[in-house]
């Protein structure tokens, strides 16, 4: 189990399908992000249907609602649900034994580099509370 300490405003939550399993995945969904483009969101359950990698739920401590609990049965889902969410709105992360350092922080980017320029280049950083779906690119013909 992975924890952070964020900050608001949370990503949209559809950041976190391209950020595990790519763009354009069919993946089942569960929360609060109401509308679809909150960054309010204070529970996410997500379960890649194309695979069988194990779901990821990432939910608000009760007593602490700035600390959030990620958990999933792949180590590496959860290294990396916890790890995107500290780079983008975290104050702390730990695991159930202790704080991660600078220096651990920064082996997890190394290994996980290219699914994090993948949520990086996700089109749901574009969306807002006004526009929930920004314009999607086209295929050319």
């Amino acid at each position: 189990m992975h924890y952070v300490e964020v900050i608001p405003d949370r990503p949209d939550f559809r950041v976190f399908i391209d950020l595990l399993y790519g763009h354009g995945r069919n993946v089942d969904t569960d929360g609060d992000a109401e509308p679809v483009s909150s960054r309010g969101w204070t529970w996410l359950y997500l379960k890649d249907r194309e695979s069988e990698d194990p779901s990821v739920t990432i939910s608000a401590d009760e007593e602490t609602p700035t600390s959030y609990r990620i958990e999933s049965a792949s180590v590496r889902l959860e290294e990396l649900t916890a790890l995107y969410l500290f780079l983008h709105c975290g104050r702390s992360i730990w695991t159930a034994e202790r704080q991660l350092h600078d220096e651990e922080v920064d082996a997890l980017e190394n290994r996980y580099r290219a699914e994090l320029q993948r949520a990086l280049a996700s089109i749901w950083h574009q969306s807002t509370l006004r526009h929930p779906y920004p314009k999607l690119p086209t295929a050319r013909s």
